[in-house]
């Protein structure tokens, strides 16, 4: 049986300043971590309109690929993943000329992910799609099912690990890239803070995820928890309803694996990293 996976969000915020923000891996023995870092994001023309040409938005100095080799080398075992997109209405899915989107978003993250080496290899094991607006619905499927498959087939990228992150409010545009790349698609990061809705019980929240495992897959969905301020406002999940709701999935051996956004926002507060913490020690029994 494959070990649950633990991810989270990394270099997201223009405070993120180390590799140190992430929860101690403490359980690799027992469970897969990842880190996404974020983002990859595309160059907008004057109207707005994504020219598929990504460049990073986070940090070099504290994710560039040096520090991504010091991670690698004191955890071989754990994966990083680039994520493409990004959570805000400036960075939408909205391609200018579909003819080119997709060689220029191929050749774009090519270079990126080549930064990241060794002399084994990349050290990038994954891309990460989170376009949360999505201006095109008809496109998306198809252009970012063709940038995938092409990232997939480069074979000197080892691309191992593809994700997608939909919520409630662009369910139909990820379940339709899904659904015309399931081999391809690996895991499904399902953004509970973006529920139209609060969560209300731990029942609610395990109801919303069958519902969306029926969308996808049983081996693939993992319920996600946001502890960005921005996302409490009009918070939408407890982390109490997310630790119980995510309790009474593991007590029926139906919950494969968690994310966080964000490990900055995580390292904040009185409890850094409290609800990080709760859930490693649940996937880790």
């Amino acid at each position: 049986m494959s070990k649950p996976v633990f991810r989270e969000y990394i270099g997201v915020k223009p405070d993120s300043k180390s590799l140190a923000d992430f929860p101690q891996i403490t359980q690799t023995e027992t469970i897969e971590f990842h880190f996404i870092l974020g983002f990859a994001t595309e160059k907008y023309n004057e109207s707005r309109k994504g020219s598929g040409n990504f460049e990073e938005s986070w940090k070099d100095e504290f994710f560039g690929p040096d520090k991504v080799r010091i991670l690698k080398t004191k955890h071989p075992e754990v994966k990083v993943v680039i994520s493409i997109g990004g959570r805000g209405v400036e960075t939408p899915f909205d391609p200018a000329e579909q003819n080119v989107w997709v060689s220029n978003a191929v050749k774009s993250l090519k270079l990126i992910i080549q930064k990241y080496k060794n002399e084994s290899g990349n050290l990038i094991d994954g891309i990460d799609i989170n376009y949360e607006h999505i201006k095109w619905d008809e496109a998306f499927p198809r252009l970012i099912g063709q940038l995938i498959t092409e990232l997939k087939k480069e074979r000197d990228l080892n691309i191992h690990v593809v994700s997608i992150a939909p919520s409630e409010n662009n369910a139909s545009s990820y379940l339709n890239l899904y659904n015309a790349n399931p081999d391809y698609i690996n895991l499904v990061d399902y953004q509970f803070s973006n529920q139209l809705n609060p969560v209300s019980t731990d029942d609610a929240f395990v109801d919303i995820y069958e519902r969306v495992v029926n969308d996808y897959h049983p081996r693939k969905v993992l319920p996600g928890f946001s502890t960005d301020p921005l996302d409490h406002i009009n918070i939408k999940i407890t982390r109490d309803i997310f630790i119980g709701g995510c309790t009474k999935l593991k007590q029926t051996s139906s919950l494969p694996g968690v994310f966080f956004w964000n490990a900055n926002d995580s390292n904040n507060g009185d409890e850094p990293f409290k609800v990080e913490h709760v859930l490693e020690e649940l996937l880790a029994k």
